[in-house]
């Protein structure tokens, strides 16, 4: 029997499946094309700076301010507070735990009973020249704008001086800052001060005599790298033997400097020590004057301070200030052929007070001023000015105007009336350094800067063309 083949004849057949013609539809053709001519066009635009170099910043009215306070040390709970134009008016807020609004009344100043850190927001009518500060019974300290970088000459870290680096966060998020310490011999590593995080509104004490103990004189460097802060240093004086302790706290100075006068620092009886910190790369030789209201002049004997690189180095000057070219004296004078920061610290049997280097004032300086004895000093001017120094009591009542005429070369203190509580140095044009001497014979020394009345805003061009 036979099988048929299933096969039919003629061969096999394959379908075979044959391919559609494809097309591009528009909206792919477009999601490829738009992205390629964008690059395209891109690459032909060169971006320029926004800021015009080429022209200065122009000055707007200051409408935000932020004045941080330390914690108060005993003798005194209580922060003033005052507005430079005697018309100006406003709410000031007062940031602690809580956010309080205070009315600050023209001319007046307002006084604060507030023992903790603080922070002071000005804004708008309240921004312009807002100043703050503390006073103690032995010590006064004015509240600061927070800076990227200060440096604190001559702290201590040992049982006879000791000092305590206060660190305030005015803001909600956390700062960051690193703190060098510079010593005789170089920078001493202390890792716990690298990457220091402080919580927002919060206080960071620093016991030095803790974490770096030791009897030389230090330098601190304060360099913040994220957020804000507020930095001090409170100062302390141990008599071991007779059990005195007196405590005063230590002004920060902004940025190294060739010339720089430590004012306020009188001669006398006691221990006068200059404090000088190096943080270079080469060797600095500085030049020490005595500034009297009669000269600048260098004393016999004494020879140039040579502060070597990344290092602090002292100078006693108890002896030169306490004899006969010491009379008269209301400062020191440093000259150094590489930026340095100084500090003439002065423990007398009236107290602890510390004479720093400041920024020259070139047009308007105030602050705020507890009751008492007081007096400003005056020097560094490159011409003959005519200076004028205006106070305001409690109430807001103008006192009667101190005006003085300075000479290239002297000093020059002037006593204020004692019902003043806000202080403001009209330069008149001239450029000069300051301080405001309170408490009397070694009372305390505050720096007198600028006040902050307009902020820079830069000239801008369209960043492509």
């Amino acid at each position: 029997m036979s099988q048929q083949d299933p096969r039919p004849a003629g061969g096999t057949r394959r379908r075979v499946a044959v391919p559609r013609e494809r097309t591009i539809s528009s909206t792919t053709l477009l999601a490829f094309l738009v992205p390629a001519l964008t690059v395209a066009a891109l690459a032909t635009v060169h971006p320029t700076p926004t800021e015009e170099p080429g022209r200065p910043p122009s000055s707007a009215p200051l409408t935000r301010s932020t004045l941080v306070c330390p914690p108060a040390l005993p003798g005194g709970r209580v922060i003033s507070a005052a507005l430079a134009d005697p018309e100006a008016a406003g709410v000031v807020r007062l940031r602690h735990e809580e956010t309080d609004e205070l009315e600050l009344e023209a001319a007046r100043t307002l006084e604060i009973d507030e023992p903790a850190q603080a922070v002071l927001i000005g804004e708008d009518t309240t921004a312009p020249g807002l100043v703050a500060g503390r006073t103690a019974r032995d010590a006064a300290t004015s509240c600061v704008t927070p800076q990227a970088q200060t440096w604190f000459t001559g702290v201590g870290a040992g049982a006879e001086h000791s000092s305590v680096l206060e660190l305030v966060n005015p803001d909600g998020g956390p700062a960051v800052a690193d703190i060098t310490v510079l010593g005789p011999t170089g920078e001493i590593e202390v890792p716990r001060l690298r990457g220091l995080t402080v919580r927002g509104q919060r206080l960071v004490r620093l016991d030095l005599a803790r974490l770096v103990p030791q009897r030389e004189e230090l330098t601190l460097r304060v360099q913040v790298s994220r957020g804000r802060l507020g930095a001090w240093v409170v100062d302390r004086s141990e008599d071991l033997a007779g059990g005195a302790v007196t405590q005063d706290w230590l002004a920060a100075q902004t940025a190294p400097t060739r010339t720089g006068y430590l004012l306020g620092v009188g001669a006398g009886t006691g221990e006068r020590t200059l404090v000088v910190a190096n943080d270079g790369a080469d060797e600095a030789r500085v030049a020490v004057r005595l500034v009297t209201s009669r000269s600048e002049f260098a004393p016999s004997g004494l020879e140039e301070l040579v502060v070597a690189p990344g290092s602090t180095a002292v100078l006693d000057l108890s002896r030169v200030l306490a004899g006969a070219e010491g009379e008269g004296a209301l400062g020191v004078r440093l000259d150094s052929d590489h930026p340095v920061s100084g500090t003439l610290r002065a423990v007398t049997p009236q107290g602890l007070s510390h004479g720093v280097v400041s920024e020259p004032v070139s047009s308007r300086a105030a602050a705020v001023v507890g009751p008492g004895p007081k007096r400003v000093v005056l020097a560094g001017v490159a011409r003959v000015s005519e200076l004028t120094v205006l106070t305001r009591d409690a109430r807001g009542r103008q006192l009667e105007p101190v005006q003085v005429s300075l000479r290239p070369g002297m000093g020059l203190s002037a006593a204020l009336p004692e019902a003043a509580r806000y202080v403001e140095l009209a330069t008149e044009g001239a450029t000069v350094q300051a301080a405001l001497v309170t408490g009397g014979s070694g009372g305390s020394v505050q720096p007198l800067s600028e006040l902050v009345l307009d902020s820079d805003v830069p000239h801008v061009r369209p960043a492509l063309y």
